[in-house]
């Protein structure tokens, strides 16, 4: 799969969009007049990793790995397995890594790079492995004030008085365990849908489960079980707490660092250009 240079582009400013409106609806969302916000805990995930509080002194790389399985009536059985690469230096900087094709005649992967950095108060965003001649990193300045709000998800909604029964929830310790010699603590959540609620005639019952590293302030595992869909397990796998090579969170040798608004201008610029 060859990637060209104006796709490339378009798919480095879409996800630097996406990045900052996900990043901005994090603060809007957030109501007024409520209590204390959760933080986001980073979990591997793009999104929880990128939006995670910036952790000091806390390095890490691993492999993040989701796991779905589920059975069909007739007794098939259903799995997927993807993976990703993660990784957080001392000073906080975050490096998300998603497989976007396969290397061809034994070259390397496509992949599209993300980085927080809570550094230089940046997101930024590059394709690594094509063979585009034109090799650009978009990057977003984040004011330090709105880094600090976004680091927050806005607290749970209550529920709205639709006249629908409403899902029983409850939450338990389960205490401490130790994950790929760290000790995490361990939570378990489970939801019961009552009849009537989607369409069902009895009550369903589905669970969460989550092992978390307080020092790493780093979710390790998780584990959705639910009738309707099967089973969800996201790990982190070839974990290590060794400092990362530096170089993962820059742009490689030879790549043009743009502004992304300032392309997103230029870009506009460009096509009003052709329609006059």
């Amino acid at each position: 799969m060859r990637i060209g240079s104006g796709g490339s582009v378009m798919r480095l400013l879409a996800g630097m969009v996406c990045l900052v409106l996900m990043a901005s609806m994090a603060v809007a969302q957030t109501p007024e007049g409520t209590s204390k916000p959760r933080e986001v805990i980073a979990n591997g995930g793009v999104l929880h990793t990128l939006l995670a509080p910036p952790v000091l002194g806390q390095p890490y790389s691993a492999v993040q790995v989701r796991r779905t399985s589920r059975k069909l009536a007739d007794g098939t059985a259903i799995s997927h397995q993807g993976h990703h690469s993660v990784a957080r230096d001392s000073q906080g900087r975050v490096r998300v890594e998603r497989r976007m094709a396969l290397g061809q005649n034994g070259g390397p992967d496509v992949v599209m790079v993300f980085i927080s950095d809570p550094v230089a108060h940046t997101f930024a965003t590059w394709i690594q492995g094509s063979t585009e001649r034109t090799k650009t990193a978009m990057v977003v300045k984040v004011p330090a004030e709105q880094r600090r709000q976004q680091t927050q998800a806005p607290p749970a909604q209550a529920a709205t008085a639709s006249g629908r029964p409403q899902p029983i929830v409850t939450t338990e310790d389960l205490g401490t365990e130790t994950i790929q010699g760290l000790p995490v603590t361990v939570s378990k959540t489970t939801t019961i849908v009552p009849v009537g609620r989607s369409g069902n005639d009895a009550p369903i019952t589905k669970t969460h489960e989550i092992w978390t590293s307080p020092d790493l302030k780093l979710v390790m595992k998780e584990q959705w079980e639910d009738p309707r869909s099967g089973e969800m397990t996201v790990e982190l796998d070839n974990f290590s707490r060794a400092e990362p090579d530096p170089a993962l969170f820059r742009p490689p040798s030879g790549y043009v660092v743009k502004d992304v608004l300032q392309s997103l201008k230029e870009l506009e610029q460009k096509l009003n250009e052709m329609q006059n």
